[in-house]
């Protein structure tokens, strides 16, 4: 069949990267992000100038953080009347989590291909514990974690990654080891990167936020799979392989390698899993960040088996017979990580009529509650089925 050809040369372009981390960079410089324009996760809005709520709310601290708003009223006047644009972040290159929004003085992390430099993709550069501007909220404390992440944190990492690039796989190699899946858990993965940076690091107030951060890597780890994921659509030729699984906290959307320029979307439902505060009854918002990229690319809820601490947390929320059922619709696995099941397939997907699992917070859809807890997000059925009837070269 032409899309089994096509995804065996896709999956070995997906297994040729070796994803480094080789820079941090204001999205200003990294992707030529002009004023006024911040980039969103997921597929692009019906309507920017009327985003989802917890997009919103971080739209309107990131209009306050670059200096373009007086105060919130002034920022969402300036978002509604489209005086300040919101785009889609993987249009760029970027993948951002959950509703964090990237504005032209946000630092990214910069991963880059050891094999091809000239490949690269970017995500966001961790602020530390505390409020986040991924959370979706109102919360004015997070203006001073972007100030210290872009003032103080990104110039120390700069010049530790002047002397030479970090390769990410020994990194997520020893967090799968200790448990990690890599979307839902990254304490192993970021504990091995603090070990590597902390010689290197004079100020050990960046070692002490290393220590009390234990998903840092997850935005680094989530930059690698969408380099490795995007190598898969380099010749557009029927891959049935997904390189994108996001949302943007109205729709779901997936791209295909045979055609990853083209979003299929559907109404995005809510992630579903453990609350911080079981008693927090804050509705949780539909599907929102670009960290689906991970699961896709055969790691978060498709690690659950060799991360028994993610798995435990999860299992109420789990469907029956996931342990056998998930990797069913995932390809071989990526050589340098064996146990694990390789990328998504939608063609997979479709025949066996299983539903891929995605590791994903949950966060108040009122875009003022924050973060609510883990979640696992199920991508609808039809949303695969849609996308391999969009692909030409399959019905050529």
């Amino acid at each position: 069949m032409l899309s089994d050809d096509a995804n065996s040369l896709a999956l070995g372009r997906v297994h040729a990267v070796r994803p480094h981390w080789r820079n941090v960079v204001a999205a200003r410089d990294a992707v030529g992000l002009p004023d006024f324009t911040m980039l969103h996760a997921g597929p692009p809005f019906d309507d920017a100038r009327a985003p989802s709520a917890p997009v919103a709310s971080s739209a309107v601290l990131c209009c306050l953080y670059e200096g373009w708003a007086q105060d919130e009223a002034h920022a969402e006047r300036l978002i509604a009347q489209g005086e300040v644009r919101l785009e889609c972040a993987q249009s760029y290159g970027v993948v951002t989590p959950l509703a964090a929004v990237v504005s032209p003085r946000t630092m990214l992390v910069e991963v880059t291909d050891a094999n091809d430099p000239a490949a690269c993709a970017w995500s966001l550069l961790g602020s530390g514990a505390g409020p986040q501007i991924r959370f979706g909220s109102r919360d004015r404390r997070v203006l001073d974690r972007m100030k210290w992440r872009d003032e103080v944190l990104a110039p120390a990492l700069g010049e530790v990654l002047v002397s030479g690039s970090l390769d990410l796989f020994p990194l997520a190699q020893a967090g799968i080891e200790s448990g990690d899946d890599l979307h839902a858990r990254a304490t192993g993965a970021t504990a091995a990167l603090r070990a590597l940076l902390a010689p290197r690091i004079e100020d050990t107030g960046i070692d002490t936020m290393l220590a009390q951060t234990p998903l840092f890597f997850l935005t680094l780890w989530m930059a690698a799979c969408a380099l490795m994921l995007s190598a898969a659509g380099a010749d557009r030729s029927g891959s049935t392989l997904v390189v994108a699984l996001a949302g943007n906290g109205e729709r779901v959307g997936i791209r295909l390698a045979g055609a990853p320029e083209r979003w299929i979307t559907a109404q995005a439902g809510a992630p579903e899993g453990p609350r911080i505060d079981p008693q927090q009854q804050a509705v949780a918002a539909p599907l929102t960040g670009d960290s689906g990229v991970i699961d896709a690319a055969g790691f978060g809820a498709q690690a659950l088996l060799f991360a028994p601490e993610s798995a435990h947390a999860f299992e109420a929320f789990l469907p029956t017979g996931w342990r056998g059922r998930q990797a069913r619709i995932h390809t071989a696995a990526h050589p340098a990580f064996g146990r694990l099941p390789g990328v998504l397939d939608a063609a997979r997907v479709v025949r066996e009529g299983i539903v891929p699992l995605a590791a994903i917070a949950m966060i108040g859809a009122d875009g003022r509650a924050g973060l609510l807890g883990r979640g696992l997000y199920t991508a609808p059925l039809e949303l695969f089925a849609r996308a391999l009837s969009d692909l030409p070269d399959l019905h050529a």
